[in-house]
């Protein structure tokens, strides 16, 4: 399983992201957060394994997206991409290096 949290800034909230995988290229996404709007996210992404594979490449149908986009007001929310990179990773098609973002000025 591939655990990976993220800490999305000005908003104060923590979200977890769980990543089971399952059979080849898919993987079971959970998420743990205080984020009211998240919480929404993780309840729809329910317990079915999702197909990592349409999630990363097949542009339009990614379920992680449009979940998202539905419940989140804020585009530049930072957990979309880190569940897309959890979900990469659990299924081997990444290595799980921390991804950065700094402000400089």
């Amino acid at each position: 399983m591939t655990v990976l949290e993220v800490f999305a800034g000005v908003c104060g909230f923590k979200t977890v992201i769980k990543a089971d995988p399952k059979e080849k290229y898919s993987a079971v996404c959970t998420l743990e957060t205080g984020c009211p709007n998240l919480k929404k996210v993780g309840e729809a992404l329910g317990h079915e394994p999702l197909d990592v594979m349409t999630e990363l490449f097949a542009k339009g149908q990614s379920k992680v997206i449009t979940t998202c986009t539905a419940n989140l007001p804020h585009v530049s929310c930072p957990v979309p991409a880190a569940i897309l990179k959890a979900l990469e990773v659990s299924v081997g098609l990444a290595l799980p290096a921390d991804p950065v973002l700094s402000f400089k000025e």
